[in-house]
C-alpha cells in the first residue's frame, strides 16, 4: 500500500481500511483502538509496532502477548503499510466427523492434563528450564563464550519467577498454561502485570548479557513485545554488541555514549529503546548482528552468534550434536523449533556429545515437525511423544473427511515433502552446503570449565550423514531428482535441473 492500512475480516466481508491514525502506536495500543474503533471487545489482532513500521530486521507480529517473532515477519508487514490484521468470526466451523474429534480431543486433553513432565511447564512454562540447561551446560553466557554463570541459581530461575507470579496465561482451551502473568512489585522495573517472559527471554537478556536482574529481563521481554521485536535476536544482537565494546572494536562514542560493559542493565535498556527506534547506533543494530557486524567490520564477524543471518536460540550448540546439526541445516537460520533433538535431552536416548547417527536423527525430527505444524500442533506434547502420527492423522481425518489422512504413512511423508520444498526454495535463491554452518566459536573454541567443556561441534561428518539420510548431494547440499521426483515434486526437480542446481 501507499499508506498505512489494516485488513478487516468479518465472517465472509473483507475490507482494507486507512490504519494512519496508528502510525507509531505500540502492539497493544493498536490492538485496543481497533476494538473500540469496530466496537468488539472479542476481535482477535496481529499487529506490528513502531519496530515493524521501521522495518527492524527482526521485527514481530502480536497478538496480545504471543509473537510470532523469528524471521523478521513483523518487517514484512512493515515493507507493505500493513499495521494490522483484524479478524471477528462468528460462525461454526465445519466439520466431517465433529464426534469423532471431540472423542479425539477429550483423550488428547487428558493424556497432557495428567503427564507428570508437563506439570514443571504448567505452572512456571518455559522458565523452569533455565536451572535445567544451566545444570547441563546448554545455558549460554557472555554472547556463547562461557557455559558457567552461578548468578544464575535463585536470580533467574523458575523458583525467583514464581516469588512474582500472579497467575497462568495459556492459549485457547490448552489444558498446559505454559505462560505466566507476572508482577514485578519492587526495584527499578516495578510496575504494572505483564506475560512472559519465556525461557529463551530469560537467556537473551539473563546469562547471554551477564545480567542477573530479573526485573531488567521482564522489562526488556515488556518493551519487545510492546515495540514489536524478537527478544532472541534483539538480546544476542546485543550481546554482540557487548562483546565488540569489551574487544575494542566499538567504543563508547560508537555507542552514543553507552558504556556496554557486561551486566550493565541500565546500558542494555538503553541501546535496547535505540534498537526498536532505530535512533543512532540503534539504526545499524536494528539490522541484527550479522548485518551490523558487516557494516562495523575490523573482524567484529567473529562475534556475531547467528546462522543464516538469525540469531541463536538459548542453547550452546556444543552442548547437543543432533541440535546443532538442526541449528546449521534449518532453512530459516538457528531456529530451535524446526527441528530441535528432545532425544538428547530426555533420558539419555543418545549420547549428545556423540557425532555418530545425528545426521539421519535430525531428519527424522526435522519432517516430524514439519508434519506436525500442517496441524497447528504444540511442539510440547509431540516432543514429549504424548502426541503421535496415527492420533494427528485421525484428528485430520475427523476435520476434514479425506481419507488419505488416515494414512500414517502419507502423514509422514508429509513432512519431508515440505522439508524439500523449502530446502528447493533456498536453493534457487543461492544457498547450498556453504551455507550450513555454524559461528567459529562452536567449531573450534571450547568451554574452559561446566558440563561441556572441551567439547566442539563436529559439523562437516554431520552434514556428510544428513545429506545422505535426505537423499541430497553430500558436495553441494543439493535436492537430487530421485528424492523429489518420489515425493511427487517432479516440477521443482525440472526447475531446479533448469538453473544447474539439481543435485
Amino acid at each position: 500500500s501507499d499508506r498505512p492500512v489494516y485488513l478487516w475480516i468479518k465472517d465472509g466481508a473483507v475490507e482494507i481500511r486507512d490504519a494512519s491514525h496508528l502510525t507509531g502506536y505500540l502492539t497493544h495500543e493498536t490492538t485496543d483502538t481497533l476494538r473500540e474503533e469496530l466496537d468488539d471487545k472479542r476481535i482477535k489482532c496481529a499487529v506490528i509496532g513502531p519496530s515493524g513500521e521501521k522495518q527492524v530486521r527482526f521485527a514481530a507480529i502480536v497478538d496480545g502477548r504471543r509473537t510470532a517473532s523469528r524471521g523478521g515477519v513483523g518487517a514484512v508487514m512493515g515493507s507493505k503499510n500493513l499495521k494490522a490484521i483484524a479478524v471477528r468470526g462468528s460462525k461454526r466451523a465445519e466439520l466431517a466427523h465433529r464426534d469423532i474429534l471431540l472423542d479425539l480431543t477429550k483423550k488428547q486433553g487428558a493424556i497432557v492434563s495428567s503427564e507428570p513432565r508437563m506439570q514443571g511447564f504448567r505452572h512456571l512454562g518455559t522458565a523452569a528450564a533455565v536451572q535445567f540447561t544451566h545444570e547441563i551446560g546448554l545455558y549460554p553466557v557472555k554472547n556463547f563464550s562461557k557455559g558457567v554463570f552461578p548468578e544464575v541459581n535463585g536470580r533467574l530461575t523458575g523458583a525467583k519467577v514464581d516469588e512474582i507470579k500472579v497467575k497462568d496465561a495459556y492459549c485457547q482451551s490448552c489444558p498446559i498454561h505454559c505462560g505466566s502473568i507476572l508482577q514485578v512489585k519492587e526495584g527499578d522495573y516495578a510496575g504494572d502485570e505483564v506475560e512472559g517472559p519465556e525461557y529463551e527471554t530469560l537467556y537473551s537478556f539473563g546469562g547471554e548479557l551477564c545480567n542477573t536482574d530479573l526485573g531488567m529481563v521482564i522489562e526488556a521481554n515488556r518493551m519487545c513485545d510492546d515495540y514489536g521485536v524478537d527478544t532472541m535476536s534483539a538480546g544476542t544482537t546485543i550481546g554482540f554488541a557487548m562483546e565488540c565494546y569489551e574487544k575494542g572494536i566499538l567504543s563508547k562514542d560508537d555507542l552514543d555514549g553507552i558504556d556496554l560493559t557486561w551486566g550493565n542493565h541500565q546500558a542494555i535498556m538503553a541501546l535496547l529503546k535505540k534498537i526498536v527506534t532505530r535512533e543512532g547506533v540503534g539504526d545499524v543494530l536494528a539490522e541484527g548482528s550479522r548485518a551490523a557486524a558487516r557494516k562495523i567490520g575490523k573482524g567484529s564477524e567473529k562475534y556475531s552468534i547467528q546462522v543464516k543471518g538469525l540469531e541463536l536460540p538459548g542453547y550452546d550448540p556444543r552442548g547437543g550434536k543432533g541440535a546443532a546439526l538442526n541449528l546449521a541445516t534449518a532453512p530459516l537460520g538457528a531456529s530451535h523449533c524446526l527441528g530441535q533433538c528432545p532425544q538428547e535431552m530426555t533420558g539419555g536416548q543418545v549420547d549428545r556429545f556423540t557425532p555418530e547417527g545425528k545426521g539421519a536423527l535430525c531428519k527424522i525430527n526435522q519432517d516430524k515437525v514439519a508434519t506436525f505444524e500442517t496441524g497447528v500442533v504444540c511442539i510440547f506434547p509431540m516432543q514429549f511423544r504424548l502426541i503421535g502420527f496415527n492420533d494427528l492423522a485421525e484428528m485430520l481425518y475427523a476435520v476434514t473427511g479425506i481419507d488419505d489422512f488416515r494414512s500414517e504413512d502419507y502423514i509422514k511423508e508429509t513432512g519431508e515433502r515440505i522439508w524439500n520444498v523449502e530446502r528447493a526454495f533456498n536453493v534457487r535463491e543461492g544457498f547450498s552446503r556453504k551455507d550450513d554452518i555454524l559461528p567459529d566459536r562452536f567449531l573450534h573454541e571450547t568451554q574452559d570449565e561446566g558440563p561441556i567443556k572441551d567439547q566442539v561441534v563436529e559439523l562437516d561428518e554431520m552434514l556428510d550423514e544428513y545429506y545422505e539420510a535426505r537423499g541430497w548431494n553430500r558436495e553441494t547440499g543439493y535436492p537430487c531428482r530421485a528424492k523429489l521426483e518420489s515425493l511427487g515434486l517432479g516440477a521443482i526437480a525440472d526447475e531446479l535441473g533448469s538453473l544447474g542446481k539439481l543435485g
